[in-house]
């Protein structure tokens, strides 16, 4: 593998006020209340980051974090693109990346879409905020194409065996996946891109959608929680579908909330049982099973408190050394980049970002296993 490969840490964009955060739960509503709420009160072991609570819409706040990643031998953001085909939301991180093509601002940045609505699932309630289409027509699809292009015709935009990389992060919202993924493809080809496709793995059942990408990541822990869960197994996404015809998209949602609270109530994995699962045969048949260029999504830890109260999911936080030798060992796995879930996080207390309680170990120990791996022959 060429030793310049570096990891990129995905860039979550919830820290400003939007009129739809506004109109559901209060107007200058933020994720930052949620961490403010949980630190207060003190339900988890306490994080915010050491710049404070910023405004994640401000470009010199955009700066300072890509200088401060660039500096930590991060090879670049992986955002979380909000595309719901009625409109956009929370994209002023990308308006910067977008805007930045001085040498001086040169940092590489790609998008991955968070193909999912928004709901109110996380206070237990199925009530559906922003619906993403299962369905997208051709004309729906064409206008996101023409954005795609904007984003692919960057100087930064980071690009994968020659082609833009374009990671999807829940295939299986679409009722169609693969049909979907092909009039993309298509539309792209129309306007001069070949584009190269990624999907997230986060439960067993996404293994089928590698038969018509180009590679897949690993999402952890999100692939280790969904192992040892009913609803994520390899028979489940059929059932889930046919529930869904059954008894519609919001029926659905609270079906998963009632087995949300029989599954998940307080639950907090170990270090060493995520880190056994790492080795196991089981996790090493499915990246086999991938047949494709196969990448880590890694977290240092996992804390969703701030949003589900006592029905939270944990993974204890890694020893920093432990958690710069997943990421150096991911650096040597294929030449696609590893993914930091995440550089900002907090709310799911998944962060590299420097922390106020946590400090800036974590970040360090990346740094420190991509100039380790730079020394490779």
């Amino acid at each position: 593998m060429s030793h310049h490969l570096k990891p990129f840490a995905i860039y979550f964009p919830q820290y400003y006020p939007i009129a739809t955060n506004n109109k559901a739960w209060g107007t200058g509503f933020t994720d930052w209340a949620l961490i403010a709420n949980a630190n207060m009160r003190d339900l988890w072991p306490r994080r915010a980051p050491a710049r404070g609570f910023y405004d994640g819409a401000d470009p010199l706040v955009h700066a300072s974090q890509r200088d401060e990643a660039k500096a930590a031998d991060l090879g670049g953001f992986a955002i979380y693109h909000y595309w719901f085909y009625t409109h956009q939301e929370l994209n002023a991180f990308e308006r910067t990346m977008l805007a930045s093509v001085a040498p001086e601002t040169s940092f590489p940045w790609f998008l991955i879409w968070a193909t999912e609505g928004w709901s109110k699932r996380w206070l237990a309630n199925p009530e559906i905020l922003i619906h993403l289409s299962n369905a997208p027509t051709q004309h729906e699809i064409e206008v996101h194409c023409d954005y795609l292009a904007t984003c692919f015709t960057h100087p930064n935009y980071t690009r994968w065996q020659g082609k833009p990389l374009f990671v999807w992060y829940n295939l299986g919202h679409f009722d169609q996946p693969e049909s979907v993924v092909v009039h993309y493809r298509e539309a792209m080809h129309r306007r001069g891109f070949d584009m190269a496709i990624a999907h997230f793995v986060k439960n067993p059942f996404d293994l089928a959608y590698c038969a018509f990408t180009d590679a897949s990541y690993m999402f952890e822990p999100r692939l280790f929680f969904g192992s040892k869960r009913v609803t994520r197994g390899k028979a489940a996404k059929g059932m889930l579908n046919m529930v869904k015809k059954l008894v519609g998209a919001v029926g659905l949602e609270a079906l998963l909330l009632a087995m949300d609270r029989v599954q998940k109530s307080g639950t907090v994995h170990s270090a060493a049982s995520f880190l056994a699962y790492m080795d196991s045969p089981e996790r090493a048949a499915w990246l086999t099973a991938t047949r494709q260029p196969c990448q880590e999504v890694l977290s240092p830890g996992w804390n969703n408190v701030p949003r589900y109260g006592e029905r939270f999911t944990a993974l204890e936080t890694l020893d920093p050394s432990t958690f710069g030798k997943l990421v150096g060992a991911a650096l040597r796995k294929c030449d696609l980049p590893p993914l930091i879930n995440a550089w900002n996080e907090w709310t799911e207390g998944a962060a590299v970002e420097p922390c106020a309680y946590l400090g800036r170990n974590y970040l360090d120990a990346v740094s420190e296993a991509v100039r380790a791996d730079a020394t490779r022959v």
